[in-house]
C-alpha cells in the first residue's frame, strides 16, 4: 500500500472517530412551543365583547402557546400555510371579510380551526351540521367541567341551535324558555364557540374549550399570589401575612417590585430582610415587572432594562433569595424589548390583565413560557361557588391574586375569604423553574431551590438593619485648623470691641449727667 493510501486511511479513521465522539444535540421539537395564528375582525370597542381578544391571548399563554395576532385587514398572503392551528374571532355580525388573500388561502387550509362568534364559514357549518340563533336578554346557567349552575347575564347571546355528529362542550340552560344548548361543539380538528366575553365565567368555559381543542392532558394546579409588594409597603404586616399563611398551611407566591438604585440604603436592606422572611415561610418569590417609563423618541429610548433586571436578580441571590419567575402585564409578552430585556431571564411567568398598555417595541408575536399561569383576582371565585364549598378543578394552571393587605383588618378578611373557598393551593417551587443571569442560575424542583447547583437553605435567622447610615458622602475638608483659629480670633476681637463700646457708653452717660445737673 502506498504512503498516500495509508494517510487517506488514517484521515478517514480520524474523521469517523471524531463524528462518533462529537455529541449530537437532540432535536427539541417536543419542547418547541406550539404556534397559533389568532385572527379577528374587530376589537369590539364600546361593546360588551371589548377585551375578549386580549382575554383569549391570556388563555392561550396559560397553555404555553406562541401566538401571532393579526386583524383580518392585516392578513398577508400565505400566512395560513405557516400555521397548523388557527383561531378566528368574529365580534361583529355586519363586517364582511374583504381581504382576498385570506379568502383564497382559507379555501386550501387543512389544519385545526376554532371559530368564535358570528358568521362561521360555510365549510365549518357543513362539517358540524351547525345552526345558530340569538337569545335577547338571556340569563342562562352554564355547566362545564365540574362547575354547574353558573349564571350569565347577556344582552344579545348567540347560541348553538343545532348540531349533529359533534362533541358538546358545556351546556347552557335558558331559564325563561326552558331551552338547553351546548356552550361549544367540536368534531375532529374543528370547534365552534358562539359566545365569549371578558370579565365573566365565559373565560372559564373558553379555557375548557381550548384545553380540549389543543389536546392538553396535564393536570392543572391552583396557586395563590400576593401582589403590589414595594419597599415602602408595611414590611411588618408583610411578614405577619407570610407567617399567618404558613400557620394555616397555604403556600403562596410573593410578587415583589424590583429596585434599581440606592440598594445599599437601610430601607432597601429592610426590604430584602422582609423578602427573606417571606421565603422562609414557604413563600415563593417572583420579580414583578417594573413600571416602564420611556421617551416616545426613538433616539432617547432607555435600553438599560436588561442590565437593571440582571443586577436586581443578582442582588436577591447575594442576599440568599431565590426568585423563580416574573409577573407582568399581558402586553409585555408582545413587546420585543420587554420580553427579551425584562422577561428573558425567566422560563416561568404570571401574565396579569393589561391595565396601562405602553409598548416600547410592539410585536405581533408573543413570547411563550414553559410555565405560564392564568391569573384571576380572588373576587372571581365568588361566581364559582359550589354546594359543598370545595373548589372544583380549573382547566388550566391558575393563580388567585390578592393585593398586599393595607392593615390587619384586611389581612383577617383575606384569610377568611381563603378559608371560605376551600381551594387546595399548590406549592410553586415543587415545579420546575429556572432563572439565569450573567453569573447565577436559580432552579427549583420538588420543593428544593438551588443556586448554581447548591441547595438554598430556606431557614432564616432574624437580623436587625443598622439605620446609622450616612446618605451623602462626607466632603473632604481643607484649612479646617486655619478657619478655626480665624473664627476664635474674630470672636475675641468682637468681645473686646463690645467691652470698649460699653465702657465708652458708661463714661459718656456720666459726663452728660454731670453736665445736665449743673
Amino acid at each position: 500500500m502506498s504512503i498516500r493510501g495509508v494517510l487517506n486511511g488514517i484521515l478517514l479513521l480520524t474523521l469517523t472517530l471524531t463524528a462518533l465522539l462529537i455529541p449530537v444535540t437532540p432535536v427539541q421539537s417536543a419542547a418547541s412551543p406550539q404556534q397559533v395564528l389568532l385572527l379577528y375582525d374587530s376589537l369590539a370597542k364600546g361593546t360588551t365583547k371589548e377585551g375578549n381578544v386580549n382575554e383569549l391571548q391570556r388563555l392561550l399563554a396559560a397553555y404555553s402557546m406562541k401566538v401571532t395576532l393579526r386583524s383580518l385587514d392585516q392578513y398577508e398572503q400565505g400566512m395560513l400555510n405557516h400555521y397548523s392551528k388557527v383561531i378566528m374571532v368574529r365580534n361583529a355580525a355586519d363586517i364582511l371579510i374583504t381581504n382576498k388573500f385570506y379568502v383564497e388561502d382559507w379555501e386550501h387550509y387543512q389544519g385545526q380551526y376554532l371559530h368564535i362568534g358570528y358568521s362561521p364559514p360555510a365549510s365549518l357549518k357543513k362539517k358540524l351540521q351547525l345552526t345558530t340563533d340569538v337569545m335577547y336578554d338571556a340569563n342562562p346557567d352554564l355547566q362545564i367541567g365540574q362547575f354547574t349552575g353558573i349564571s350569565l347575564q347577556v344582552q344579545d347571546m348567540l347560541y348553538i341551535a343545532g348540531s349533529q355528529g359533534t362533541q358538546s362542550l358545556g351546556k347552557l340552560t335558558f331559564q325563561d324558555d326552558s331551552l338547553q344548548a351546548p356552550y361549544a361543539v367540536s368534531k375532529e380538528d374543528a370547534a365552534y364557540v358562539p359566545y365569549f366575553e371578558q370579565g365573566n365565567v365565559s373565560a372559564l368555559a373558553m379555557g375548557y374549550v381550548l384545553k380540549d381543542w389543543l389536546h392538553i392532558n396535564a393536570t392543572p394546579k391552583v396557586y395563590l399570589a400576593i401582589k403590589e409588594i414595594y419597599p415602602f409597603s408595611d414590611l411588618g404586616l408583610l411578614t405577619e401575612t407570610a407567617e399567618r399563611l404558613y400557620q394555616v398551611g397555604i403556600p403562596f407566591l410573593a410578587s415583589v417590585r424590583p429596585v434599581f438604585s440606592n440598594t445599599d440604603y437601610p430601607a432597601m436592606q429592610r426590604y430584602l430582610v422582609a423578602i427573606k422572611r417571606v421565603q422562609s415561610n414557604n413563600g415563593s418569590i417572583l420579580v414583578n415587572a417594573p413600571i416602564a417609563m420611556h421617551s416616545t423618541s426613538t433616539s432617547n429610548m432607555d435600553h438599560s432594562l436588561q442590565v437593571k433586571m440582571n443586577a436586581f436578580i443578582n442582588l436577591l441571590v447575594h442576599n440568599k433569595i431565590g426568585p423563580l419567575g416574573i409577573g407582568a402585564q399581558m402586553h409585555w409578552a408582545y413587546d420585543k424589548e420587554y420580553s427579551e430585556a425584562g422577561m428573558g431571564f425567566f422560563d416561568s411567568v404570571i401574565l396579569y390583565p393589561d391595565e396601562n398598555v405602553d409598548y416600547m417595541e410592539q410585536s405581533d408575536t408573543s413570547r411563550s413560557f414553559p410555565s405560564s399561569l392564568y391569573s384571576v383576582p380572588i373576587d372571581f371565585l365568588q361566581d364559582l361557588q359550589t354546594s359543598n364549598n370545595v373548589m372544583p378543578e380549573l382547566p388550566m394552571d391558575t393563580v388567585i391574586t390578592v393585593d398586599m393587605p393595607k392593615d390587619k383588618e384586611e389581612l383577617e378578611e383575606m384569610l377568611k375569604m381563603l378559608e371560605q373557598y376551600w381551594v387546595s393551593f399548590a406549592d410553586y417551587k415543587q415545579e420546575r423553574h429556572e432563572v439565569v443571569t450573567d453569573v447565577n442560575t436559580i432552579t427549583s424542583s420538588e420543593g428544593v431551590i438551588s443556586i448554581n447547583g447548591q441547595p438554598l437553605s430556606l431557614n432564616y435567622t432574624p437580623e436587625t438593619v443598622n439605620s446609622d447610615y450616612r446618605y451623602t458622602e462626607e466632603q473632604k475638608k481643607s484649612f479646617t485648623t486655619l478657619f478655626n483659629i480665624q473664627n476664635q480670633f474674630f470672636i475675641v476681637a468682637i468681645m473686646i470691641s463690645l467691652l470698649l463700646f460699653g465702657g465708652l457708653m458708661i463714661i459718656g452717660y456720666r459726663l452728660y449727667r454731670k453736665k445736665y445737673l449743673k
